[in-house]
């Protein structure tokens, strides 16, 4: 006999020993792993069968009725309150993926609307487009009075002489 169907007959040898086959009886005589497996479970039975309930205190009836007094006269919880009660010990579990999906949402919303707030506070710097020289260099002429009037003083195709040498003057 293999020990496996042995270990099936195992509570039946315990509870009711005339209701096991006999050869589940011989195999316990010959192989003691089960035979220590069976006296490990009968000394557990006779021990819980000496085993006996503590009797509850005299006092156990009038401090529960005390205790469903007080919750009877007790304020009524809230709205808030029975829903947190309904989802951390309700046995309606459908709840609480609902409530977890909610505050995810409500979490992604408010961490992106936080992002957007600073980013939309934030000042990036410019980019300083690329500018030729030539451009440059009429800005520098515009900006430049001094530089207008000597080539103004140029310009001039009279060859007068008091016009070189007020252009010579401002140039010095």
């Amino acid at each position: 006999m293999r020990c496996e169907r042995f270990q099936s007959f195992l509570p039946d040898m315990v509870l009711d020993p005339a209701r096991v086959p006999a050869d589940v009886r011989q195999h316990l005589g010959e192989c003691p792993r089960c035979e220590n497996d069976w006296n490990e479970l009968h000394s557990t039975m006779q021990l819980l069968d000496e085993w006996r309930a503590p009797e509850p205190s005299p006092y156990f009836d009038t401090r529960l009725a005390v205790l469903l007094r007080e919750a009877k006269e007790s304020a009524a919880p809230g709205w808030l309150e029975r829903m947190r009660l309904r989802l951390l010990f309700g046995s309606d579990l459908r709840l609480r993926p609902v409530a977890a999906a909610a505050f995810a949402l409500l979490l992604v919303v408010s961490g992106g609307s936080y992002f957007g707030v600073v980013s939309l506070n934030h000042t990036y710097p410019q980019q300083q487009q690329a500018v030729s020289a030539t451009v440059n260099d009429l800005e520098l002429l515009d900006s430049n009075a001094k530089t207008l009037q000597e080539l103004a003083a140029f310009d001039d195709t009279t060859g007068d002489a008091n016009s070189m040498a007020t252009a010579g003057s401002l140039s010095n």
